[in-house]
């Protein structure tokens, strides 16, 4: 690119496989980092920085190395392979990357690097799970119905793709910018939903033909009031009944308009509202299960859990553990009816 990358955030250089090691891990987050020469020679160097949402980091391998941070469920990932080459795996999918070449990491699916190259050099970009959806709710103008889930080789040839990497060198030529205006709330925060945006654009994953199709027009009035009313009340044992009194229609005349206009039953729209309050508290790591799955509603804890995988392709002790939150039961295996 005719400049060196992130030339102000150098975390570690010529230092041992330890040392990289233990600056790529505080950077991501814990990973097994095994030097497949079988030896703890050198590491390599390591540059990297972090805006509110997302954290790059531009690793230089000094031998051939094996990255596995297994699954992780509160980040997508993108890795853009600037030099050498690259054997990853995502679930039961694998691909050798070159220069040029590049992938996506989805939070549902274990990933792999399963071997980087002495010399190789690629850019990591982690991105928030929240701000990525949230993105994408905008995009659509209604929550989803299902997990994300973005196809694994990214190919950045295609115009929109190349849209993104602009955006993507924009970000890090402000990030070693001294006093730019990426330092800056506001712009920080444009600068990352542009990246996330040309992302959900520019890659496939199972929501583009809903992005691409001609939208809809805007709820009508009666399901907007049974809309706003879940969305603000999630937690209250609503029935269909209950929504279609206070949306002036009734109950099967709800239904239908869910149906054409929300893509569900207003049923399943309030569970996906409870899961993802749900999700979001287990995400700070500050609730148990048990307690965050009662405060929005959900009474059987196996139904519960069993709704929860199925939306977010883990369990929620697996969300909890990750956020480093407090010991919950086992919520899996108990079964049983609460309250």
């Amino acid at each position: 690119m005719g400049r060196s990358l992130l030339a102000s955030h150098v975390l570690c250089r010529d230092s041992g496989f330890e040392d990289f090691r233990e600056r790529l891990n505080d950077l991501f987050y814990p990973a097994e980092v095994t030097p497949l020469s079988g030896t703890e020679g050198p590491g390599g160097e390591l540059r990297g920085t972090r805006t509110e949402h997302i954290t790059i980091g531009l690793m230089t391998f000094g031998q051939r190395t094996r990255v596995d941070p297994g699954r992780t469920p509160s980040h997508y990932h993108v890795n853009v392979v600037l030099r050498g080459s690259i054997e990853a795996a995502t679930g039961r999918q694998e691909m050798t990357a070159g220069a040029g070449d590049a992938m996506v990491f989805t939070p549902t699916q274990q990933h792999r690097l399963l071997s980087c190259d002495h010399g190789a050099k690629h850019l990591g970009i982690k991105i928030d799970r929240s701000l990525v959806e949230a993105e994408l709710e905008a995009l659509l103008g209604r929550p989803l119905q299902a997990p994300l889930d973005f196809a694994f080789g990214f190919d950045l040839t295609s115009a929109p793709a190349r849209s993104w990497r602009n955006t993507l060198d924009l970000l890090l030529a402000e990030s070693d910018s001294t006093g730019g205006l990426i330092g800056r709330r506001v712009v920080q925060q444009h600068v990352e939903r542009l990246l996330v945006s040309s992302l959900l654009l520019a890659q496939t994953h199972n929501y583009t033909e809903a992005l691409h199709r001609p939208q809809p027009p805007a709820y009508p009035r009666t399901v907007r009031k049974a809309v706003d009313l879940i969305d603000t009340r999630p937690e209250t044992a609503f029935t269909v009944g209950d929504l279609a009194q206070a949306a002036g229609v009734s109950a099967r005349r709800l239904q239908e308009g869910f149906s054409e206009y929300v893509g569900v039953t207003p049923m399943t729209y309030l569970r996906n509202v409870r899961l993802d309050r749900v999700h979001a508290e287990l995400l700070t790591g500050a609730t148990a299960v048990t307690e965050a799955a009662g405060r929005w509603g959900f009474t059987h804890l196996s139904r519960f859990s069993a709704a929860y995988r199925r939306r977010f392709g883990v369990a929620p002790s697996e969300t909890l553990s990750r956020s480093g939150g407090p010991a919950s039961v086992n919520e899996e295996a108990s079964g049983g009816r609460r309250g």
